[in-house]
């Protein structure tokens, strides 16, 4: 049985995820002190996007991923279509592994986080390759893990939020 969201529920999950955008693009442009290479920063944007598509918040498809995907290539100055390829990447292979596999448990919703967070830095480092943009694979290993523990600090902010 599929329960449907009211519309006041479904309003304050959009605009849980304006702020929290807002908030991923300050901390994005923002320095962490204890991180002395800017290279090595999580990525605020993929933590977020899996963060609302694994609790299925948001009421995100694909036509809004493109959108938030662009809008984040030209506020962070990225290549052109980059992250809306890589929110696409997340939505299809988190649409895919439901169908084939049953996820239940917390445990497992949070190996599927890590997964997810995998795929997405595999569609960067592709991306980045075919512009011959180099990227260490040392500073990528460190953004994966960095962005896996945003992911979860997300998905504890949201729960807390939606549960109020």
């Amino acid at each position: 049985m599929i329960l449907k969201k009211t519309i006041a529920e479904q309003k304050k999950e959009r605009n849980l995820l304006i702020i929290l955008f807002f908030i991923a693009l300050f901390l994005s442009n923002l320095g962490v002190p204890v991180i002395a290479d800017s290279a090595i920063m999580p990525n605020y944007f993929i933590a977020l996007i899996i963060t609302f598509i694994l609790q299925k918040l948001g009421n995100l498809n694909l036509y809004k991923l493109v959108i938030i995907g662009l809008l984040v290539d030209i506020l962070v100055g990225q290549l052109l279509g980059q992250y809306a390829f890589i929110f696409i990447g997340i939505y299809l292979a988190n649409h895919i592994i439901k169908k084939v596999l049953s996820i239940k448990s917390e445990k497992q919703v949070f190996t599927l986080s890590f997964f997810l967070t995998l795929i997405s830095f595999f569609i960067l480092w592709v991306s980045s390759l075919s512009h011959s943009i180099f990227i260490s694979p040392k500073i990528i290993l460190f953004q994966i893990i960095l962005t896996f523990i945003t992911t979860l600090i997300f998905s504890i902010i949201i729960k807390r939020f939606i549960l109020r």
